[in-house]
């Protein structure tokens, strides 16, 4: 058991018997109106005086939250968790966009993008190629039944009780997003943004959360989605009206591969926690991951596993949770995946719950954030084997003015509304991205939108997020 489990042993213990009201353990499946009396693990209520040095429990007042969200939704329970129908695909040829936009390609070994990677250097990444810097070693995962692609960084001082940490990258994108990134002819220049930011370019390279995660003593893999692959799909034309320049991926693409690293991971390593780290697409992949895993645990599938009894923390960086900028604009492409993952994300803007977020976030929010109190996920207690799970997402604040300064979401589009059980945390305007890096073209392009995941206010955020 490491240390983190050891300190979270007596929250756990006094978790199961407030959830179930007795001792028989025979009730695995306990509705929310069974929640039972909230135990008082503070001595006096979330608000009882906390001796010296020590970190005040969330747990109560989480509990609370989510007793008093579930009754404000209680006609809209039982809420379905399963599969959106318009994502599930039966027959057709995965290799094509016009068979598979917008589904979940969930037979691996026909996955146009579960292919690793010969090895791994500065510019494996499509859109970046003009890479200087020295990224973080590392190589090929070679983990036990996960056949896709993700980077095992090289770890010389590996902490075993600290959780291992998967790295997932954002749309367009790949395992650079979280490295560092330099290119002399940029470099201490002032560049301006596709939103008309001014930044001034590092002169060297900054230590970015991968090398900050791996200084820490945390093993370190780096999900791998292969957009780089979307222009190998038989009738991808990204010259059309509704094409995909960006080679942008959707949630059916992205979700069946993480599936099969966290089972892989957790399966290889029972006694670790795993902590999952997501910007921007990365987000709701995690998300719909964890969601996913969980609905085959509980219909007991072969292999399978319960990510919630597992997981330490899940760090959302950026994310769209309540929709994406055009996000109906993307929607109106609907035979490419840059069509339909705005379907499946909604409109920032006009956001109204899609067939795909409503499984995440449940009637109001009241999912958004399975056991973060150590017993109820997705309308039942009892399912997080005792494991509190610590939610934290990261955002831009928003101008004052009402205008946006990230280029895909606002404060209210990435925030889940779960008070107390998620800490929804805000870095500032000043807080983007200075490295210029993503698309070759057009340095910097998006430097407000990865602030979350490269500046080193977020990054200091996610190493402390992990460390407590």
């Amino acid at each position: 058991m490491n240390l983190r489990a050891m300190r979270m042993l007596g929250v756990a213990l006094a978790l199961v018997g407030a959830a179930c009201g007795d001792d028989d353990g025979d009730d695995t499946t306990t509705p929310m109106e069974d929640m039972g009396t909230m135990v008082d693990m503070n001595g006096g209520g979330e608000d009882a005086d906390v001796p010296d040095g020590e970190v005040p429990n969330p747990v109560p007042a989480c509990r609370t939250a989510l007793e008093a969200r579930a009754a404000e939704v209680e006609g809209m329970l039982p809420w379905d968790i399963t599969d959106a129908p318009e994502m599930v695909m039966d027959g057709g040829d995965q290799s094509l966009e016009a068979d598979y936009a917008g589904k979940y390609r969930d037979d691996l070994a026909a996955h146009p993008g579960c292919v690793p990677r010969e090895a791994y250097d500065a510019n494996s990444e499509l859109l970046v190629s003009d890479n200087e810097a020295t990224v973080p070693a590392g190589s090929p995962a070679d983990i036990e039944g996960y056949p896709c692609a993700a980077k095992e960084y090289d770890q010389d001082a590996l902490d075993a009780t600290k959780p291992i940490v998967i790295l997932v990258h954002g749309n367009s994108s790949g395992v650079p997003s979280f490295e560092e990134y330099g290119n002399d002819a940029i470099a201490g220049t002032t560049i301006s943004t596709v939103g008309g930011l001014e930044v001034m370019v590092d002169a060297e390279p900054r230590e970015q959360l991968a090398s900050a995660l791996i200084a820490e003593g945390h093993r370190v893999i780096g999900f791998d989605a292969r957009t780089d692959l979307v222009t190998t799909l038989g009738d991808f034309n990204p010259d059309t009206m509704t094409g995909n320049a960006f080679v942008n991926i959707d949630h059916g693409w992205a979700v069946p591969m993480l599936q099969s690293l966290i089972k892989a991971v957790m399966t290889e390593n029972p006694d670790s926690e795993v902590a999952l780290v997501g910007h921007s697409l990365g987000v709701t992949v995690i998300r719909d991951t964890l969601r996913r895993l969980y609905n085959e645990s509980l219909a007991g599938e072969a292999g399978a596993v319960n990510p919630f009894a597992q997981l330490s923390d899940v760090v959302l960086l950026s994310g769209a949770n309540h929709g994406v900028a055009n996000g109906a604009v993307l929607c109106s492409s609907l035979d490419h995946m840059r069509g339909t993952v705005g379907c499946e994300m909604g409109d920032r803007a006009t956001y109204v719950p899609t067939y795909f977020s409503q499984r995440l976030n449940g009637p109001n929010d009241l999912f958004a954030a399975p056991c973060a109190d150590g017993s109820y996920a997705f309308g039942m207690t009892d399912q997080c084997d005792g494991n509190v799970v610590e939610y934290t997402t990261v955002t831009m604040e928003d101008i004052t003015d009402g205008m946006l300064q990230d280029e895909f979401v606002s404060e209210a589009s990435s925030m889940l509304d779960l008070d107390p059980c998620v800490d929804n945390q805000l870095i500032t305007l000043a807080d983007y991205d200075t490295s210029g890096y993503f698309f070759t073209g057009a340095p910097g392009f998006f430097s407000a939108h990865f602030g979350s995941a490269r500046s080193d206010a977020g990054i200091a955020l996610v190493v402390s997020k992990l460390a407590d």
